[in-house]
């Protein structure tokens, strides 16, 4: 009996003992199990900036010569275009060849009819002078027939000093573009058509369309930055707003605003360009497009204060491709902004700041 009572004593003092050693691996197990799911966020952040922002818009146009910077080439008597040098959009230097031109058929008729008309009133006159002699003729004849003199020999001289009677080139008087060409070889045309028109190269202006809805932003004088949308340009293109179109194109339904450049322009004629123009600039508090956040309607940016993620709804004021301004009381300048890593973080988290 008592062997039997030693055994069962025995037994269950093992048992508690299995049992204690259990529940302790437990509690550890558990402690453990904590202790590895806390999560721990690793980031990249840097200081919140106060800085300066521009408020843009981004507008698209063409670029054209101004008009009192462009010359329509006419000759002032029916002609012939014997050749034709130049070519729309070809430079020229000045002195450069254009265009020649020789009288026509209807312009020699012209120059042969003024010459008869001459010869028939300096032959009355004549006449005239002798009847009046005679007087079978008033003096009133006379004057009237030499008024008829003077005139017909006015419209020979004219057409000779006009050049309609010889073959005659064109030349440049200005460097410059060759914005139109209006007529080709062996092409008859009338006193006065346009051959062409040349534009000095330097002297451009932008037409850009705007929508409607940003014509009450914009002022005269405000800055502008041109860039070509087609090529690549060493630098951009400075210039501001000229003039302010009170009318919507009925084709793009845009309105168009006048653009001269400040400096050098190095655009060729007709080239679309891109125009971005400055409505504002503002000193505030503006963080990288990455740090923003949207959750619905709102937006939200994560700061990093004694190693814990901080929640902030913020509201976005001026925005630009790569910053936005953000609207947020609790917001500070040097701020540690969290850049990288956002996107895993909640508020209170845990967070690991690694070096860029």
């Amino acid at each position: 009996m008592i062997f039997m009572d030693s055994l069962m004593k025995y037994s269950f003092f093992n048992a508690l003992m299995l049992l204690s050693i259990i529940l302790i691996g437990g509690c550890n197990a558990e402690h453990t199990e904590e202790a590895e799911v806390t999560p721990i966020a690793k980031v990249q952040t840097q200081p919140l900036a106060l800085t300066e922002i521009a408020d843009t818009i981004t507008a698209y146009g063409s670029v054209i010569a101004l008009p009192n910077n462009s010359k329509n080439l006419s000759v002032p008597y029916a002609s012939k275009i014997a050749q034709v040098y130049v070519s729309s959009g070809q430079s020229v230097q000045i002195g450069d060849p254009l265009v020649t031109v020789e009288p026509s058929e209807d312009a020699l008729l012209s120059v042969k009819q003024a010459q008869q008309e001459l010869a028939a009133a300096t032959q009355e006159q004549k006449l005239l002078q002798g009847r009046f002699q005679l007087k079978l003729a008033t003096e009133h004849e006379i004057v009237t027939s030499q008024l008829r003199v003077d005139q017909a020999k006015a419209l020979v001289q004219d057409l000779t000093a006009r050049g309609a009677l010889q073959r005659h080139t064109l030349k440049a008087e200005k460097a410059g573009v060759i914005a139109v060409v209006n007529v080709q070889q062996d092409q008859r045309i009338t006193a006065g058509s346009s051959l062409l028109q040349l534009t000095e190269q330097t002297h451009w202006r932008i037409d850009l369309g705007v929508e409607p809805s940003i014509v009450s932003a914009l002022k005269a004088h405000q800055v502008v930055e041109l860039n070509s949308v087609n090529r690549q340009l060493e630098h951009s293109v400075n210039a501001v707003v000229e003039s302010i179109g009170q009318q919507i194109d009925p084709v793009s339904h845009l309105v168009t605003v006048i653009i001269k450049p400040v400096s050098e322009a190095s655009f060729l004629l007709n080239e679309t360009v891109q125009g971005r123009i400055t409505l504002a600039t503002k000193m505030t508090l503006v963080a990288p497009r990455a740090a923003v956040l949207p959750e619905g309607d709102k937006y939200t940016v994560f700061t990093v204060l004694d190693k814990k993620a901080v929640k902030h709804t913020v509201q976005l004021g001026i925005e630009t491709d790569t910053s936005v301004e953000l609207i947020d009381p609790t917001l500070k300048p040097q701020d540690e902004l969290v850049i990288l890593g956002n996107y895993e973080l909640t508020g209170g988290m845990t967070v690991e700041v690694e070096k860029p």
